[in-house]
């Protein structure tokens, strides 16, 4: 059964204005432009970065954020007159690529530096990281502050592992407002990080969200039940509980926020209250009344009050509360006046801090791998030829999207459910671009890097990319390689993820079946080449068989604690798919030289 977006379904049809959900973001992204022309226009040089009207301002520091799609008016929604000039756009709920965070990076710099606010997520730390190498060495100075509002994903003896949520909010409209009025990149960074320590939120979920390409939700919300800190990308709350009246659940996130804020009487307080896409409006209003009375029976005093859709999660039913404390230069950034499409504040207008110029740009590479050590030439046999092997990258690109709808729906149990999705976009345009061609299999292999990289984002886009990138360049230039060769390039392929990420076997990633794969291997290849590929695949099915019972130390999987066992993580099992075919591709083009 299919459902109208063509993907399998569930026997009943998606009800959805969807052309093709591979289109999406980019139809969303192009509709959005146009709507909004008055305050926004695409970047020139990325079709993935959308920009403010009225940047880059010559000496005014530029103020960029990002983050995948589906949370709309955020992020785009945000761009605009003393708000953010550019923002990355990712594919549904996953992390914008490196160069696409560079590229907003470039569009934004009006010569005074640039700040990159955004939200606690292991895609957007990596992507913003490496986008910051990139720019870095063309005079741009970039600093950032890392949201991380969400109450639930975290204790507050752990804070800097909690996500960003509708908070982020705060964080623009200060950052902004601070930069509209001239702060230098040092005040523009403590401002918007003040702004961050100052605010708390927490989200209640009461029916899931579907992403468009996967055609059933990530995860269940059973009749009469909530989930109390649900998470913006579909990921399920820290607890079920059973639904109570709306003024119950009122007070228990207020008291969830200021049991972890323990602000003072006296306090005056910003609030946002977002639906999160498929929560009426006048619900969102019933659950404000009392949260205002709430509030002022704690003794603190609402200075300003948000109460909309301006953090959604695609469909999601659902509400979040954010609170920010003021102080008296945090009160007077959030009355600064502001125009975007996501927020309008009124007020006197601003001065401009310099002219809107347009700086010429340039196309340019991606990041730059360290030094990788070349593969031996072969001294046993049998040997695999390169020349003509690009196949190999085809053969795994094909079993990845078979295994497209499996991937999701693993990541849906504990994460956001676009695992698959993204992953068979990238393989598949890369085994696309490669299709018909006599290729070396390092430049097949570069070719995947590539797209992984400049047109998946997510974390899994460099963690993959990088590795790709190493294998080739470690056979880069040989005709053929053997067992040691072999063992070389994967070990290479291990290292570019291990330079990229920082997981540890036993965190449930994908690095829990690639470690003990590349051991296999490196440990049976004097048995022989063939026997060796048999045992990384065996390693490979147990590493991911292993991260069942583990509980997730990182990504998002990680903030669910003991709710993350009981499922294989999907790193883990797109790995395992990578390697065993890597190894039936390459046994089945083995010569005797």
């Amino acid at each position: 059964m299919t459902d109208q977006t063509g993907t399998p379904g569930t026997g009943k049809e998606m009800q959805r204005f969807i052309n093709d959900p591979d289109d999406l973001v980019d139809e969303t992204v192009a509709g959005f432009v146009k709507a909004h022309r008055d305050l926004v226009q695409k970047d020139p040089m990325n079709a993935r970065v959308v920009t403010s009207r009225f940047a880059p301002q010559e000496g005014k520091v530029g103020i960029v954020t990002g983050g995948g799609s589906g949370h709309e008016p955020a992020f785009i929604g945000y761009t605009g007159r003393n708000m953010v000039d550019a923002v990355a756009v990712g594919e549904l709920f996953s992390s914008p690529t490196a160069k696409s965070f560079a590229d907003a990076i470039r569009a934004a710099d009006g010569g005074a530096g640039v700040a990159v606010l955004y939200g606690n997520y292991a895609g957007d730390n990596m992507n913003v990281r490496m986008a910051k190498e990139m720019v870095t060495p063309e005079g741009i100075e970039v600093s950032t502050v890392v949201a991380n509002d969400d109450v639930c994903s975290a204790p507050l003896t752990d804070r800097e592992k909690r996500r960003g949520v509708a908070g982020e909010i705060f964080m623009w409209k200060i950052g902004g407002a601070k930069a509209a009025l001239g702060g230098s990149l040092d005040e523009v960074i403590a401002v918007s990080q003040r702004a961050v320590d100052a605010t708390r939120s927490v989200g209640v979920g009461l029916g899931p969200c579907t992403l468009p390409a996967v055609g059933h939700p990530n995860f269940q919300i059973a009749p009469g039940t909530m989930e109390v800190g649900i998470g913006h990308h579909g990921e399920p709350g820290t607890r079920v509980e059973p639904l109570k009246a709306a003024d119950d659940v009122a007070d228990d996130m207020l008291k969830i926020v200021l049991d972890d804020h323990d602000l003072p009487e006296g306090t005056e307080v910003v609030v946002l209250v977002s639906g999160l896409g498929a929560t009426p409006i006048n619900e969102l209003y019933v659950l404000y009344d009392r949260l205002e009375t709430g509030l002022e029976a704690a003794g603190l005093r609402v200075h300003r009050a948000f109460v909309g859709n301006y953090f959604t999660s695609l469909e999601m039913i659902g509400a979040t509360l954010s609170v920010m404390a003021l102080d008296d230069e945090l009160k007077t950034l959030i009355d600064v006046e502001c125009a975007s499409p996501g927020m309008v504040v009124t007020g006197a207008p601003t001065a401009p801090v310099g002219q809107v110029t347009r700086r010429t740009r340039t196309a340019t590479a991606g990041a730059a791998s360290a030094k990788v050590p070349r593969a031996p030439e072969p001294t046993t046999t049998p040997i695999l030829p390169l020349a003509e092997a690009s196949g190999i990258v085809e053969d795994m690109a094909a079993v990845i999207v078979a295994n497209k709808a499996h991937l999701s729906e693993i990541d849906g149990l504990i994460g956001d459910g676009d695992h698959g999705i993204n992953m068979a976009k990238g393989f598949g345009r890369a085994a696309e671009r490669i299709a018909g061609q006599v290729m070396p299999l390092d430049k097949a292999l570069e070719q995947l890097s590539d797209v992984l990289m400049s047109e998946i984002g997510g974390s899994m886009g460099p963690l993959y990319g990088f590795m790709f990138q190493n294998m080739a360049l470690s056979i880069a230039g040989r005709d053929a390689i053997d067992a040691e060769g072999f063992a070389a390039m994967m070990q290479a392929g291990l290292d570019g993820v291990r330079t990229t990420g920082s997981a540890q076997v036993g965190d449930k990633t994908l690095i829990d079946c690639f470690v003990p794969a590349v051991d296999a291997f490196d440990a049976t290849k004097a048995n022989g080449f063939s026997e060796a590929l048999t045992a990384m695949s065996k390693a490979a099915e147990t590493g991911r068989d292993s991260t069942v019972d583990m509980m997730a130390k990182l990504g998002r999987a990680a903030r669910l604690g003991e709710r993350s066992r009981g499922v294989p993580d999907a790193g883990a099992t797109s790995c395992c798919l990578i390697l065993n075919e890597l190894a039936d591709a390459v046994a089945r083009r083995l010569i005797s030289a």
